[in-house]
């Protein structure tokens, strides 16, 4: 959401200062010449001094106005995505000391147990919060030695993640697929 955010920001801000200048160059143009420069606004304004707060298109403008920003109020409460992942300090020996891994962190080590499997190729690491998703690549051709190499995998991962000494392991799975020619 971060950077959905500071898109938002960005655009809202142009918005505002584009109306801000705009205004000032109608202002402008009314107290010199008495007509419009860029936007013929007199007939929003005439239709604006005729029209009550009662009015259907006033109360559905308003209406949609709420909605808008209720669903950017529970956009905003929606808690953002931890980028750390807590580490047990009592058992690293740094007992009182926040610590804790970072998700590029934890995927680079993860990566790096995996590709020193012998018979891996390479290997992607995606870290979420619960889960650890691994996709290897076989050094060899065929789908029977890519199905031996799951549960090495999963081991070196496993014993990384224990080496690690994170508060709460997050589940791993792997996936495993031959070379390609």
């Amino acid at each position: 959401m971060r950077h959905a955010n500071r898109v938002l920001a960005a655009l809202l801000s142009l918005a505002l200062i584009a109306a801000g200048v705009l205004l000032i160059i109608e202002v402008i143009a009314d107290r010199i010449s008495h007509r419009p420069a860029v936007v013929d606004w007199h007939p929003a304004y005439d239709w604006a001094k005729r029209t009550t707060w009662n009015a259907g298109s006033v109360r559905v403008a308003c209406a949609v106005l709420i909605l808008l920003g209720l669903a950017l109020l529970i956009a905003e409460l929606k808690p953002a995505r931890a980028s750390r992942l807590a580490a047990d300090p009592a058992q690293a020996g740094a007992a009182g000391i926040d610590t804790a891994y970072t998700r590029r962190g934890l995927a680079a080590a993860i990566r790096s147990a995996v590709t020193g499997v012998d018979g891996v190729r390479a290997a992607s690491v995606k870290v979420k919060r619960r889960k650890i998703r691994v996709a290897a690549t076989a050094a060899a051709q065929g789908k029977a030695v890519a199905r031996s190499l799951r549960d090495p995998i999963q081991a070196a991962a496993r014993q990384r993640l224990t080496a690690l000494t994170l508060h709460r392991e997050p589940s791993v799975a792997v996936r495993v697929t031959p070379r390609s020619r």
